[in-house]
C-alpha cells in the first residue's frame, strides 16, 4: 500500500490511469508513456510528472489496466 501511494505522489494521475503504460528502458529507468498520444496530438508521449490535471484521465479497472 506504500508503495502506491509513493507511486501516486510522484506520477499524479498517471498512476492510476488506464491509458499509462510503462516502459522500461535498458538501463532499468522506468517511464510513463500515455497511450492517448498515439492517437490524438494533445497528449504527450511521456508527460512531465507528477500530472496533477489530465482531460483524458480514466482510472483503470480495479482488476488492472483494461
Amino acid at each position: 500500500m506504500e508503495q502506491e501511494s509513493t507511486e501516486k505522489s510522484a506520477c499524479g494521475l498517471c498512476a492510476d490511469c488506464r491509458h499509462a503504460e510503462r516502459v522500461r528502458s535498458s538501463k532499468g529507468s522506468l517511464f510513463l508513456l500515455c497511450g492517448l498520444s498515439r492517437t490524438d496530438p494533445r497528449f504527450a508521449k511521456y508527460p512531465r510528472l507528477p500530472v496533477l490535471a489530465c482531460s483524458g484521465y480514466q482510472k483503470a479497472s480495479p482488476a488492472g489496466r483494461d
